[in-house]
């Protein structure tokens, strides 16, 4: 059986430094109940024990998630901390999220 540790994570100088340490923890705690869940074969939430496939897609709408909220976030800062996010990133995950939805893959986080 695969162990999962939760990795170190460096916020020192990484690009929306700022943001990110306001939205991201919430995404890496639900990131790593994933990882954990998938890795140990352990059920996660209501998605039960998950194969590769549903376990990328999940994977990666949290990280679509995340993108929505750094938008949010953003929108929501003094106009002179705004930060110059990138649109069509936004747009991708914003698709994404859409898309998994229509196949019933949804993530409360």
């Amino acid at each position: 059986m695969t162990v999962y540790k939760i990795p170190d994570r460096n916020f020192s100088g990484i690009q929306y430094e700022k943001l990110r340490l306001v939205v991201d923890q919430k995404f890496n705690v639900v990131h790593d109940e994933l990882s954990d869940c998938y890795y140990n074969g352990k059920p996660f939430r209501t998605f039960g024990v998950l194969d590769k496939v549903t376990f990328d897609k999940l994977h990666g709408l949290i990280f679509a998630l995340r993108e929505v909220a750094l938008e949010a976030e953003n929108d929501a800062a003094t106009v002179e901390d705004r930060v110059l996010l990138n649109t069509n990133v936004i747009a991708q995950a914003k698709e994404l999220i859409t898309d998994l939805r229509k196949e019933k893959l949804e993530l409360t986080i």
